[in-house]
């Protein structure tokens, strides 16, 4: 068939001429020609050098007209001797253009398109979306009286052209609840429906759409459409997909569009606040709209690959959102359909490349936003400690007598001799595979100078368990850290909020140290913990916070010592997680804990120490030790006074020290031995006790270096103790009378109050919300770009340097190349794409379809907007109206356009069954939050509170079983959160709220810049079944009861003018009354079944019997399914 189509043309075209097949009307190439050739041609004849073929290009006229061995491929004014027409039309399929294996085939009129324009002379025209918008005059309409503003002289305009009429307006009960739906996204109340129809103002429409634009619900309902273009979400993405805080930020959004922040300081504060001079809090935390990308927390995945595919998420979500262009294309090659080349991609990615997030899994950098009355009692503690410290300064003469006696004591310690040290004796070396195991290998001299590991003959306990991660784990032996190997401990989250993890000792004994095992994967759990050592009575005898910023953690299989000095016996150790805003996942999982008490080591005798009488301290001696090995030195120190000593060390490679056991340095490094590398504070008790050091050596050379430098004192502080008194200066008094009052005993009451206050400030400090933002890197840290070659962040190809594509508009003149460069761009006047692509989306929200239907996409790919003028009118109008949001949507439900009847009429919607040219009001079906918002509103149930966490309505059970790891339990929300708005619904992204996914709620894993509306029996079954809808029907069914009088009849007229928001119908009335009736006489003799609908979590009203209520939930649900509720219009 398609080959003797072929023929038939060729043979046609040869018999009459092909100058005899043009017709009158000219070609537009933009409308007829650029589409057909965008959509066949370009992907290989197009932008892109590396993938062209042939060396033609046709994407620009300079390609097509060029001479190829001698023939163009268009020759202007004949297609007869045009390649390109030569190629379409021909019969052997091996030359057809464009060839079949593409998929691709061109119909007769795009044949005959090509054709004419050819024809014609070929002529190019640019992209229409990439000439900026001019304000088009307001065309001539016939009957002036059914215009209200501009938008009508281009709709009526188009309407007459073909003969056709708009629809007429449709009544005041259609227009409050359509208008209320999308001013607002929540259905009208019955007063209001009222209070509009019975309203005679000749303005009352204007009034009421003003006073839907000044409600807060506005902003919620607008935010919604701006949070899919953010991918916003309470989650981190990827596999493991763990939750994140950043609520605050949809909150802000909320707020921009109740405030009517105008779009370009809306767009400015998102994509660059941080770098807007003096930022407000509001304006760092506008710019979370860039920190929504996803964030990868699996272990053994390099955050430097995140962290470069979060930032090109955030070029192609910012080129999609405020220029719809698809320029992600460009990261692996040139554009095949736009002019944007693969260079000119990383270029503009260059000025997103400079920001200090780096994947990581706290998400860092976090902005605190304090509550209002967090900052009160901020300020009252900080009050308060100021006060406290004002006591320190008072002089008294209890403090004078102290520092008084203090200054003696401390000129006593300054005479006091230094330790007496027997010989150096040494013993190994010890070997091991690797400098990593030989430095956790605790081999027998160290066994014996830490003691014995008591915790395994322990019971261990923990605050919860989950994953089989039972207490003992942690004492069973086993190093592995790999939760895979089941050696792992692991606590419940979320319903643990403070885990903690315990082992109660088989007797008390005095601990020495404590040395934790942190697991494998996910090692950055354990972060801010506390150590404590308890008695029998559980009394604290020690406690040490360790990581307390939530900055590090434990390394992987590597023990983590713990000197433990504790003033009595110990019978429990005990390990819990700090409170820590940025950790958004409290659990405490634990490889191996080992607490070790002094024993009298049965090995002692098995180790062979050589004594070592030349070596002088404060010398760097040779150690002879093979590759990776060990050896051990140890000396006895006897003090003749107890007191804190200085030692100075040097090793070669690492070295770890213990006094008595305890662990007082460890420092796992690879270096040459040299003086005074390291220095180190020890508490040394009167008489002898016992130093023991182990060098690690990675290579042959090794050695170490061993000094006593004496008392630890303050340097600046000894030159005035040793001054007498007397003869002080006054500035050199107050310094030694400060010192002194840093530790005064006098003040010991003040100081622990200031410590209580201090800790009070880092709990409410701790508990502030803090929201992912944008900060860029300082100028010495900024990174270089690269073209990544084929998009791989490994293969990298040239510096390059940021600048903006070259085929748009220049940057004015001082424009700088970073972010705020990027949103002064994209708001320049002569902007092509800005205004149009935004005043498109606000279109495309009240009408179901946008001017340009392919919302995402401006480029030649895209298709050719409906009413070309109107959308240029309305971008200039808001452009130059100082991008005014409100005032737009203003100016759209103002017209006559938007105020028509959406019935269908005869002709026109046979010529026009899309309602392309506008000529009958929007009707379509809701979105999913407004199906949901709209039953919860009707129900009475919907709470008005604002902003805040995200809520979890119900949902079915155990969706969250299926996450990787994290938070695994939905917590259903109780009270008012429960009937919070769709809006407010927690998004995880592996696993959305599934009856919003069912209407086409996206997972918002990506910038989603439209909806497709799908129509799925699976909806009906949502709206149907589901618990949450069955719940609004139960609690709509109450609500008919008690407000809707005292019959049935009038119940049930009640129950259509409450949910359709217009006078009842007869027709209706009537299939309403047989439906209840039916289904009381059912439930009447199912009493069983009557029990089961209703009144398990919506009470049964006074005077009501249950039989009458479950009927009453069976027409409230079919209510709430009608096709006149899930329609707008």
């Amino acid at each position: 068939m398609r080959k003797g189509f072929y023929s038939l043309i060729i043979g046609f075209a040869g018999s009459i001429g092909f100058g005899q097949l043009a017709v009158a009307a000219a070609v537009d190439f933009n409308r007829n020609i650029r589409p057909v050739l965008s959509r066949n041609c370009f992907a290989c004849h197009g932008p892109d050098e590396k993938a062209r073929k042939a060396d033609l290009r046709l994407d620009v006229r300079e390609g097509a007209l060029a001479e190829r061995k001698g023939v163009p491929a268009v020759l202007p004014g004949d297609r007869g001797k045009s390649e390109l027409f030569a190629r379409i039309t021909t019969a052997d399929s091996g030359d057809r253009m464009p060839p079949e294996e593409s998929g691709h085939e061109l119909t007769l009129e795009e044949i005959d398109k090509i054709g004419e324009w050819i024809d014609e002379g070929a002529p190019y025209d640019r992209h229409w979306a990439f000439m900026p918008p001019s304000r088009p005059g307001l065309p001539r309409v016939g009957d002036r009286s059914w215009v209200r503003n501009g938008i009508d002289h281009f709709i009526l305009s188009g309407l007459e052209a073909t003969g056709d009429r708009p629809s007429e307006t449709a009544d005041r009960y259609t227009l409050i609840r359509r208008l209320s739906l999308d001013m607002t996204g929540l259905p009208p109340a019955l007063a209001e429906v009222e209070a509009f129809v019975n309203d005679k103002r000749p303005n009352a429409y204007e009034l009421l759409v003003d006073d839907l634009l000044s409600r807060p619900a506005y902003g919620e309902r607008w935010a919604r459409v701006w949070l899919d273009l953010a991918r916003y979400a309470d989650s981190a993405g990827y596999g493991s997909d763990p939750l994140r805080v950043i609520w605050k930020y949809r909150d802000w959004v909320i707020n921009a569009f109740n405030q009517n922040m105008p779009y370009d300081r809306f767009t400015i504060e998102q994509l660059a606040g941080d770098l807007l001079p003096e930022p407000s809090r509001d304006q760092l935390l506008a710019t979370a709209f860039h920190r929504n990308t996803k964030t990868n927390t699996e272990g053994g995945t390099d955050d430097e690959e995140f962290r470069v595919e979060a930032v090109r998420d955030r070029v192609d979500t910012t080129m999609q959102v405020w220029m719809g262009l698809t320029m992600g294309c460009a990261k692996c090659h040139s554009h095949k359909y736009d002019p944007i080349t693969q260079t000119e991609y990383y270029q503009f990615y260059a000025m997103f490349n400079q920001t200090e997030d780096a994947d990581r899994g706290n998400d860092s950098p976090r902005l605190p936003y304090p509550t209002e009355e967090e900052t009160r009692r901020l300020a009252v503690i900080d009050d308060e400690i100021k006060g406290l410290q004002a006591k320190l300064d008072v002089h008294t003469p209890a403090l004078a007598k102290g520092q008084r006696e203090w200054e003696l004591k401390s000129l006593r310690d300054l005479a006091k001799p230094k330790p007496e040290l027997t010989t150096w004796e040494m013993t190994g070396p010890f070997a091991a595979d690797d400098f990593d195991s030989a430095f956790v290998t605790a081999f027998g001299p160290e066994r014996l100078a830490v003691g014995e590991n008591v915790a395994l003959h322990g019971k261990a306990r923990q605050s919860s368990t989950s994953n089989d991660g039972v207490a003992k784990l942690a004492i069973d032996g086993n190093f592995s850290g790999r939760f895979t190997d089941k050696t792992v401990t692991h606590t419940r989250n979320p319903d643990d909020k403070s885990p903690w993890w315990e082992v109660a000792l088989a007797e008390s004994t005095d601990v020495t140290q404590v040395v934790i095992w942190n697991r494998a994967e996910a090692p950055e759990r354990l972060s801010a913990f506390r150590v404590l050592a308890l008695d029998a009575e559980r009394k604290p005898l020690f406690e040490k916070d360790l990581f307390a910023d939530g900055k590090g953690s434990p390394k992987p299989n590597e023990g983590f010592a713990v000197p433990v000095e504790a003033d009595g016996k110990v019978s429990v150790v005990r390990i819990e997680l700090l409170p820590l805003d940025s950790r958004k996942e409290p659990i405490l999982s634990l490889a191996e804990v080992q607490v070790f008490t002094r024993s009298g080591a049965e090995e002692a005798a098995e180790i062979q120490w050589a004594s070592k009488p030349d070596w002088n301290d404060g010398e760097v001696h040779a150690l002879e030790s093979g590759d990776n090995s060990v050896v051990y030195l140890r000396r006895k120190v006897n003090a003749v006074i107890a007191g804190t000593q200085q030692l100075s060390l040097g090793s070669g490679d690492g070295i770890k020290a213990w006094i008595n056991g305890r662990e007082v340095l460890s420092k796992k490094t690879k270096r040459a031995a040299k003086a005074g590398q390291e220095t180190v504070s020890v508490n040394l008790p009167k008489g002898e006790s016992e130093l023991l050091l182990k060098i690690v050596n990675n290579d042959k050379k090794s050695g170490f270096y061993f000094a006593v430098r004496g008392v630890d004192f303050p340097e600046d502080i000894l030159p005035v103790l040793l001054i007498d008194e007397a003869k002080r200066t006054t500035p050199q008094s107050e310094k030694i009378a400060a010192h002194y009052r840093t530790f005064a005993k006098e003040l010991e009451p003040v100081r622990k109050s200031i410590e209580a206050k201090r800790k009070q400030h880092k709990k409410v400090n701790d508990s502030i919300v803090t929201t992912p933002y944008m900060l860029e890197l300082a100028k010495a840290k900024r990174r270089d770009t690269y073209l990544m070659v084929k998009g791989n962040f490994l293969s990298r190809g040239n510096v390059v340097k940021a600048g903006f594509p070259a085929s748009f508009h220049s940057p004015a003149k001082g424009t700088p190349h970073n972010r705020m460069g990027v949103a002064r761009w994209l708001l320049q006047p002569d902007n092509p794409l800005t205004a149009r692509v935004a005043v498109n989306r606000f279109w495309a929200q009240l009408f179901g379809r946008g001017l340009l239907d392919t919302e995402e996409d401006f480029g030649t790919q895209g298709n050719i907007p409906d009413h070309p003028e109107l959308l240029d009118w309305l971008a200039v109008e808001f452009r130059d109206g100082g991008w005014d949001v409100k005032q737009l949507l203003k100016t759209m439900v103002l017209s006559a356009t938007y105020r028509q009847s959406a019935k269908v009429r005869g002709s026109l919607a046979k010529r026009d069954p899309r309602n392309i040219g506008l000529g009958r009001g929007p009707r379509f079906r809701l979105e999913a939050e407004m199906v949901r918002d709209q039953a919860l509103a009707l129900s009475g149930l919907q709470s008005v509170k604002m902003h805040g966490p995200s809520v979890y309505p119900p949902q079915p059970p155990n969706l969250w079983q299926a996450a990787f790891n994290g938070q695994r339990n939905w917590a259903t929300s109780r009270g008012e959160d429960r009937y919070r708005r769709g809006f407010y619904t927690f998004l995880r992204r592996t696993v959305p709220y599934p009856s919003m996914a069912t209407f086409d709620a996206p997972s918002r894993e990506i910038c989603t810049v439209r909806r497709i509306r799908t129509n799925t029996p699976l909806q009906s079954f949502v709206t149907l079944n589901d618990e949450v809808y069955v719940e609004f029907a139960q609690a709509l069914a109450h609500r008919i009861f008690a407000e809707g009088g005292d019959s049935t009849a009038d119940r049930l007229k009640f129950a259509l003018r409450l949910t359709l928001a217009k006078p009842v119908e007869a027709s209706r009335l009537a299939a309403l009354t047989e439906l209840f009736n039916g289904e009381l006489a059912h439930f009447r003799n199912e009493p069983g079944a009557a029990k089961e609908l209703f009144g398990k979590t919506v009470p049964v009203p006074d005077g009501a019997e249950l039989p009458e209520m479950a009927a009453l939930t069976v027409v409230a649900n079919v209510l709430l399914n009608l096709d006149a509720l899930l329609m707008k219009g």
